[in-house]
């Protein structure tokens, strides 16, 4: 698969993640419907993050098992800024298995915002490759 199309397939991902946090934010507060599209933003999410290092090794021609040597090897390549952030994302990751607490899955979401940015920059980063 070329690079064009590895990067194409993350573009899709962060632009459907783009989408349900766009449908979130026009539901009615604390809806049935807002909390609906709040879990889709957190499966995106999941989708998203594991996408965007398996991507990133690929790219680098790297092999990495686990998320979070590929994060650190993301950082090394200056494809990420904040690698301690994106740490942070994959255990915001590992932790969406409790997302059906809702107090877990409000701080996912809240997580989800910050990850938003991160991703499209990596985005950026990748298509320079």
């Amino acid at each position: 698969m070329t690079t064009k199309r590895v990067v194409h397939e993350l573009t899709k991902a962060v632009s459907s993640l783009q989408d349900s946090l766009a449908l979130h934010a026009n539901a009615k507060p604390d809806s049935i419907e807002q909390k609906a599209f709040r879990d889709a933003s957190i499966q995106r999410f999941e989708y998203c993050l594991e996408l965007a290092w398996k991507t990133s090794m690929r790219l680098l021609g790297q092999a990495a098992n686990a998320a979070k040597p590929a994060v650190r090897e993301m950082a090394r390549n200056n494809l990420i800024q904040d690698p301690s952030l994106w740490i942070s994302f994959v255990d915001a990751r590992n932790n969406t298995s409790h997302s059906h607490d809702e107090d877990v899955a409000k701080r996912l979401f809240a997580g989800i915002k910050a990850f938003l940015p991160e991703v499209e920059a990596l985005l950026v980063e990748l298509q320079k490759l």
